[in-house]
């Protein structure tokens, strides 16, 4: 199973436009006990896998999430994983209920949410001037 649960997690960071080395941080953010290089479980993986999916849905880009996950460290202490997922996942539950507002996240794979949100987008210009 190790190498389904690695794929996923590359797919869905590949998709969120997450570097590998962001991953290290996503993995202490979600794991306390995590330490950089260190080899995680299949549970552990489909944690860190999870919560890309949430910063990916929240709409945190690869180039500020360090800077907002330091900022909550500096202002929260000890607290700071606590308050960082619980605006994450308020924020990422948001967008989800409004894709015509946000759009749907880089992450999403379900076919119906797909379908729908791609029948309710106008066509492209171009597209329209074809037909």
């Amino acid at each position: 199973m190790s190498r389904d649960v690695r794929s996923r997690l590359a797919a869905q960071a590949a998709a969120a436009g997450y570097p590998p080395d962001l991953l290290a941080l996503i993995a202490n953010a979600t794991l306390p006990a995590y330490q950089p290089g260190q080899q995680l479980e299949d549970t552990q993986i489909e944690q860190v896998t999870d919560a890309v999916e949430v910063l990916a849905q929240a709409g945190y880009r690869a180039d500020t999430l360090a800077e907002h996950i330091a900022e909550y460290q500096r202002r929260h202490g000890s607290d700071w994983r606590e308050r960082f997922w619980a605006r994450a996942l308020r924020i990422a539950s948001v967008r989800y209920s409004r894709p015509d507002t946000y759009g749907l996240s880089p992450c999403e794979i379900d076919p119906d949410r797909l379908a729908q949100h791609a029948a309710r987008q106008p066509a492209p210009p171009s597209a329209a001037r074809a037909a």
